[in-house]
């Protein structure tokens, strides 16, 4: 690496700590709700996913009269106006499918919730890699990819009957190991 990538590498270290002093408050009560929530979720994982997949149901049904209306307003100088009746058309019809049938609702939701978990794990892989170099509790960060990382397969390896229980233990399982170490980065960071 050249000697200006390694200024500029110092530089966000230096702003990346700095923020965090600055806000350290506001991170450790994000933490704390992250963690209360993901206990929550852990005591009872069949309400939190039945609650997780109606509220993703009821989101489709809005966004998808939303972009009907808005389509419409638009008027029929609207270029895209036959894609966007489409695509709310689309989205109201899923909305209302994952409403007359949330455990459908809730196998889909559980292959995204795979989704989510691979991709948060990675990213917070490179936030690890980011802080490995302030010399700080890197490790905290790179064992929540990882637990993130095997939820996700744990998730796809044991479909259709993960849905019914999955999204909300896997969940509450998230928040509490994001929350625990975003608790430790933000009060060491004060």
């Amino acid at each position: 690496m050249s000697r200006a990538g390694l200024t500029q590498s110092g530089d966000l270290e230096r702003d990346v700590q700095r923020h965090l002093h600055s806000h350290w408050k506001g991170y450790t009560v994000q933490a704390v709700l992250m963690i209360a929530a993901g206990a929550l979720a852990i005591l009872v994982p069949f309400a939190a996913t039945l609650a997780s997949t109606l509220f993703f149901g009821w989101l489709l049904v809005i966004l998808g009269i939303v972009g009907l209306v808005a389509t419409v307003r638009a008027g029929r100088e609207f270029g895209g106006r036959g894609t966007g009746l489409l695509i709310g058309v689309v989205t109201l019809l899923l909305g209302i499918l994952i409403l007359a049938d949330p455990f459908a609702g809730a196998v889909a939701l559980t292959t995204l919730l795979a989704v989510y978990f691979l991709l948060l794990g990675l990213a917070t892989f490179a936030m690890a890699n980011a802080f490995r170099v302030s010399g700080g509790q890197f490790w905290l960060l790179a064992l929540a990819g990882i637990i993130n990382i095997g939820l996700a397969l744990f998730l796809v390896i044991g479909l259709p009957g993960t849905a019914i229980w999955a999204i909300g233990l896997f969940l509450g399982i998230s928040l509490i190991s994001s929350g625990t170490s975003l608790l430790f980065a933000a009060l060491r960071a004060r």
